[in-house]
């Protein structure tokens, strides 16, 4: 019996931070999304919301314009506080969504709700988790290249290192401005700089852990980051002169020296699927990279279609979930009969060839239904809709066969043959650009 209608959420503040301290600290939890730190400076960003229920803490943040929730931490009924977030979800009238599960979460899904829901871990999202020791030791062959680094900086300049502090905010301030001229800014530079203002306008309450790095003087490179539990810190940010070499070395290595003996692990958050900042990620050789699991809560239509794309197309479980998950702005189109999805497909909205697409994805009709014109009907249906909005040029597609493209052409579809790209891993087409080649029919 559930104790609580509903959960109580309310806006993140410091003044939550006790709450969080309670829950994480003596908790397992390496996620650095769940840290508070993170939680609270980047909660302009997200809307993040706090709430205790049922012996768990639960998150609720804005994740483009639908609610979704954060893994709940605690040692309550799992049935129980899964509940409350689907009475939630409901009344934001959005599909149940979980961020950043443990595998032991997933694995109770998957045993108490089968097939009920979609699982998605993206590489790009995947935490970078050290040991201490090796960050500050650097041992043997692996970190030689590490160790040249700290030589050269050593030797070619006059250097030490402080606490973070009030006192030397200003200098990191210099400093990171200088980082900024460096690159093109955009939405995500922006809004990690008002994480980075509000960390250290809140660097006390927060309990932020950091050192600056001096060189002749003159701030080369800062850390800062606050624990996760009470054996993994979480390195939040750190900046460095990139014409300083060694200075990015350096600083890893200090702040991992201050962790040891305290903390057994340092969790250096994701790579963003950068494939720069992945490189140097992977140098360090981290211990695990930690999955952070994406969820979606299935209705039973989405359970048949996904049913149907493996049977007919033969794609995995997992692929046809990390579509279902990550492209939340893909339209359904269905047809049932007898009760029961009989034919289906996606309008996806891409911005491609400078024009704005609806691209039509996933078409597929039960092979004993065939025959009967349904899937030209549910596919013109989507077109006229998609052409109505005005909010699309044109509709393309891949032919999958020449059964289908005699279909698309019988629809208006101009075989083009205009090569479609689509990032990597994103489940939208073949992989191979020589046949990722569009059928496009234009917009008035």
């Amino acid at each position: 019996m559930i104790g609580k209608q509903h959960i109580d959420f309310h806006s993140v503040t410091v003044a939550d931070k006790p709450l969080f301290d309670y829950y994480m600290l003596s908790s397992e939890e390496q996620n650095c999304d769940l840290n508070f730190a993170n939680i609270f400076c980047w909660s302009d960003s997200y809307h993040s919301e706090v709430a205790e229920a049922e012996g768990f803490l639960v998150i609720r943040f804005d994740n483009g314009d639908a609610k979704c929730y954060m893994q709940p931490v605690g040692r309550g009924d799992k049935a129980t506080i899964l509940e409350l977030l689907y009475r939630d979800a409901f009344e934001q009238r959005t599909p149940l969504r979980l961020y950043g599960l443990s595998a032991e979460w997933r694995k109770f899904l998957e045993d108490n709700y089968p097939d009920e829901f979609a699982f998605d871990a993206p590489r790009a999202l995947c935490d970078y988790i050290y040991r201490v020791d090796d960050l500050a030791q650097l041992p043997g062959r692996k970190y030689q290249p590490k160790r040249n680094h700290l030589n050269r900086f050593v030797a070619q300049h006059k250097w030490h290192a402080e606490p973070l502090s009030q006192a030397n905010i200003n200098d990191c301030l210099a400093l990171n401005n200088k980082w900024l001229n460096s690159r093109e800014v955009g939405d995500s530079e922006r809004a990690e700089q008002q994480t980075l203002h509000r960390a250290f306008d809140n660097i006390e309450v927060l309990g932020l852990r950091g050192l600056v790095l001096y060189a002749e003087e003159k701030a080369v490179a800062f850390s800062y980051g606050t624990p996760i539990n009470k054996t993994t810190f979480c390195t939040h940010i750190e900046k460095h002169d990139s014409t300083i070499e060694g200075a990015a070395t350096m600083i890893n290595r200090l702040m991992a020296q201050s962790l040891e003996g305290e903390f057994e692990f340092v969790n250096r958050e994701d790579d963003l699927g950068l494939e720069g900042l992945r490189f140097a990620k992977m140098s360090y050789h981290p211990t695990l990279l930690l999955d952070k699991i994406s969820v979606l809560h299935l209705t039973p239509e989405q359970r048949e279609m996904r049913a149907m794309w493996h049977e007919i197309f033969g794609d995995e479980l997992s692929e046809i979930d990390s579509f279902l998950i990550r492209h939340t702005e893909a339209i359904p189109f269905i047809h049932k009969e007898d009760g029961k999805v009989v034919s289906m497909l996606f309008v996806v909205p891409l911005q491609m060839w400078e024009q704005r697409v609806a691209y039509i994805y996933a078409v597929a009709t039960q092979p004993e239904y065939r025959g009967r014109g349904i899937a030209s009907k549910l596919l013109n249906e989507a077109v006229k809709i998609a052409e109505h909005s005005k909010k699309f040029d044109c509709a393309a597609l891949i032919p999958s066969s020449t059964e289908s493209k005699r279909l698309y052409e019988r629809l208006e579809f101009v075989d083009v043959q205009k090569p479609m790209f689509f990032p990597a891993n994103d489940y939208l087409g073949t992989g191979s650009v020589p046949h990722d080649l569009a059928m496009i029919k234009e917009f008035e």
